[in-house]
């Protein structure tokens, strides 16, 4: 009776299990077996396996993939969405029982100038293609999102991975997961900082247009940013920011841009505050309510390996007495994939300007290694150095200079 009870449970969890775990148990699991036959029923066997793990894992059918196994030679033509994908799909099928070699003819689909996308009702706003002379796609070293497009008789996806406008790499403030060594030289000596950051940029819903990457999309994000005192006994937090955004982006070919509305609240730690005896960076003052909303702004427009971005943002509302207006700029670079494909060099330079500290410029230099998924740039590991020079990026210390270098990891989800 327990083994009746245990199996009809097993069942019932298996049948509530959502769809896109069951698609994601399916596409890594490995496959049975052929069945032991003569060749062609075993490799008519084999294709069908495989143009069902296609439309399974990645929703892509024989109107996009064409199978053909011969001795177990599998030969897939047709076109997929990302060289990635593409990448993922060779592997997984070279691993599946009784394929003794993969034929890839895949290539990249690139929407011809006016054609419909995939999924798409003839006259809906989505059905027109690029203009012509729109490039085909956006330099894929750019990407960082994962492109899905909206099911039949949609226009829209709803939580899309990733986002259209790409963080700018050496801005202290985006939200971004990272743990910092800083070697700080402030007026008062060298000290030796921790700094960590808990953020991530979350899509609400995108609407595509054209070619993958082009479209709007809408999300939220949110990000802590926190410093330590690593010269103290007890590690003294000194200082951690609070932030959390609308952001709006939009894409269009190799320009985008993001308008986003934040709130940020600074919080001074408490050690720092109630340990005044402790050698520390800044020096001690009195705890102010910084906190304030702000609209920003940004545009990017990129070239092969470089990028270049401007914009600003506005105080709208303050509880503290702050003078409003900030001006930023930067340039990046993403070089071409190492020898090992998921690896690239990457750099970036980023300048601001804030009219409370006398439109001085505070310069934030970012270089490494960025170790990115096989399924894109959307998800990455990074290991950068960085080298800072400006006034203290972190709350209400704004009005001391400070130097330091660095050496981190970040973490891109």
């Amino acid at each position: 009776m327990r083994r009746i009870v245990l199996a009809c449970a097993l069942a019932a969890l298996f049948v509530m299990l959502p769809e896109p775990l069951c698609r994601a148990a399916e596409g890594s699991a490995p496959s049975p077996a052929p069945p032991a036959a003569s060749g062609a029923e075993a490799d008519a066997y084999l294709r069908g396996y495989v143009e069902s793990w296609l439309h399974q894992a990645h929703r892509l059918g024989p109107d996009r993939v064409q199978v053909k196994v011969k001795d177990g030679v599998v030969t897939l033509a047709g076109t997929a969405d990302t060289p990635e994908q593409i990448d993922a799909i060779v592997a997984t099928i070279g691993s599946f029982a009784g394929v003794t070699l993969v034929v890839n003819l895949l290539r990249i689909e690139a929407a011809a100038p006016g054609a419909p996308l995939q999924g798409t009702a003839p006259g809906s706003p989505q059905a027109a293609g690029p203009a012509a002379g729109t490039p085909a796609c956006t330099t894929q070293r750019w990407r960082t999102w994962l492109w899905r497009r909206p099911a039949p008789g949609r226009r829209t996806v709803r939580f899309p991975a990733g986002d259209l406008f790409t963080a700018p790499l050496a801005d202290q403030k985006q939200p971004r997961f990272h743990t910092t060594y800083q070697r700080w030289k402030p007026p008062r000596g060298t000290f030796d900082i921790a700094s960590v950051g808990f953020g991530e940029d979350f899509g609400l819903v995108r609407w595509p247009r054209g070619d993958e990457g082009d479209g709007w999309q809408m999300g939220i994000s949110g990000a802590v940013f926190a410093i330590f005192n690593l010269d103290t006994g007890s590690k003294d937090l000194l200082n951690a920011d609070y932030i959390v955004g609308f952001p709006v982006s939009y894409r269009s070919g190799v320009w985008s841009a993001r308008l986003r509305v934040f709130h940020q609240s600074s919080h001074l730690g408490d050690e720092f505050l109630l340990q005044p005896q402790d050698r520390q960076p800044v020096p001690q003052v009195p705890r102010v309510n910084l906190s304030y909303e702000a609209l920003e702004f940004l545009a990017s427009h990129e070239w092969r390996a470089a990028r270049l971005y401007f914009g600003g943002s506005r105080i709208f509302a303050s509880d503290t007495p702050l003078k409003r207006q900030r001006l930023q700029a930067g340039t990046e670079y993403r070089g071409n994939p190492l020898g090992w494909r998921t690896a690239r060099l990457v750099a970036g330079l980023d300048v601001e300007a804030w009219e409370e500290t006398g439109w001085d410029r505070d310069f934030s230099l970012k270089a490494g290694l960025m170790f990115r998924s096989p399924y894109g740039d959307a998800r990455s590991v990074q290991v950068l150095v960085e080298y800072y020079n400006g006034h203290a990026p972190h709350g209400q210390f704004y009005p001391l200079n400070v130097q330091y270098a660095g050496l981190g990891i970040a973490y891109v989800f």
